[in-house]
């Protein structure tokens, strides 16, 4: 398995970081976790191909969360698309009034020449080609979820924006990757978010092996992250950026 990190920023723009997305593949599985406005060319950037593109699973519905997905649809009607596999979008209750309304605005979204699955969740777990996702609830907005991914080669976790909450720990236990929200140093909390110390926290709790840090708001620009999360959890600690290619195990780099 294969993360790449297509957006490690928020809403607010900035030059070097783009708001939230991954790709995750494995095998011939290829798969977003998000996707924030520009996160499409990240994609791109990343030798991503949106003709084999399995699925889309959303956090939430915040803008930074989820905007690209009608630059997506947008793109997929083109005629060179016609005949692709079918494109699955997993995401809580709303997932379909989201989809609809965005086609009643713009109604060049309507799929033409191919499938597209509205996949609205409840906690549990799923396939998606060859990675088995379970979706656990999470404190952020009253549809957000986050999604811990498995494969034969690993456990990535993946809590789109949380707050402190028990699920986090469930979601990240013993996992080789948790990527986990930390939008401000442990000194400027955001309510509805997490800070090193705290996202360390649930790492150390969860027994994961890598702690991902990553959303980072500008406020966090020139902090010692790291540092505020290595005097709480004695794992790995990486600070995500753009493009990094992040595997599960030792050779994990950011």
């Amino acid at each position: 398995m294969l993360v790449t990190v297509l957006g490690s920023g928020t809403a607010m723009p900035v030059p070097d970081r783009f708001p939230a997305g991954y790709w995750v593949t494995a095998g011939k599985t290829s798969a977003l976790v998000d996707c924030g406005p520009g996160t499409l060319r990240r994609f791109a950037q990343a030798g991503g191909d949106i003709a084999t593109l399995d699925a889309v699973l959303l956090t939430h519905y915040h803008t930074d969360h989820c905007a690209d997905l009608a630059a997506l649809l947008f793109a997929l009607h083109a005629p060179q698309f016609a005949g692709r596999p079918p494109l699955r979008i997993y995401g809580a209750p709303g997932l379909v009034r989201l989809v609809q309304t965005l086609r009643q605005i713009w109604p060049w979204l309507e799929p033409r020449g191919y499938e597209l699955e509205l996949c609205e969740l409840a906690p549990g777990g799923f396939t998606v080609g060859e990675l088995a996702v379970t979706a656990i609830p999470i404190r952020h907005t009253a549809q957000s979820l986050g999604y811990r991914i498995a494969t034969p080669a690993g456990v990535a976790a993946f809590s789109g924006d949380t707050d402190e909450c028990d699920a986090l720990v469930e979601l990240a236990r013993d996992a080789d990757l948790f990527v986990c929200d930390c939008s401000a140093p442990d000194d400027a909390k955001i309510d509805g978010h997490l800070t090193p110390g705290l996202a360390a926290d649930h790492a150390r709790r969860a027994a994961a092996k890598t702690l991902v840090l990553t959303h980072f708001y500008p406020v966090c620009d020139g902090r010692d992250l790291a540092g505020m999360a290595a005097r709480r959890y004695q794992g790995r600690i990486v600070l995500a950026e753009d493009l990094a290619r992040l595997t599960p195990g030792p050779t994990t780099g950011g």
